[in-house]
């Protein structure tokens, strides 16, 4: 777990692309639960065909979803960063727990 208490199955700690994942939850979708919402159906969504992509650009980041990965790409600064591909079962996972995890501290 890392220092706000957020977790889910199948986090690799110390994995830098899980580390993203809880970065861009935590600054772009925040404890708020209709972006939370959101975003785990655009997710589900795109994973079973139902729409081909989909993306948010939010605070600080640039979220890219295909139907087999995700791509998070830093956007608070001048240069453009370099996108990080995502699995999309493991962000899935993530974004279903952050869910959860606002219901329970909001």
């Amino acid at each position: 777990m890392n220092g706000n208490g957020f977790d889910w199955p199948g986090r690799l700690g110390g994995n830098p692309a899980h580390d993203l994942v809880i970065a861009y939850l935590t600054i772009d979708i925040q404890k708020n639960a209709q972006w939370a919402e959101e975003l785990l159906q655009k997710t589900r969504e795109v994973k079973s065909g139902q729409i081909s992509s989909w993306e948010r650009i939010g605070n600080a980041y640039w979220l890219r979803l295909f139907p087999d990965h995700v791509e998070i790409e830093e956007d608070y600064t001048e240069e453009t960063g370099e996108a990080i591909k995502i699995a999309i079962n493991d962000f899935e996972a993530a974004a279903a727990a952050w869910q959860e995890f606002v219901r329970q501290h909001t």
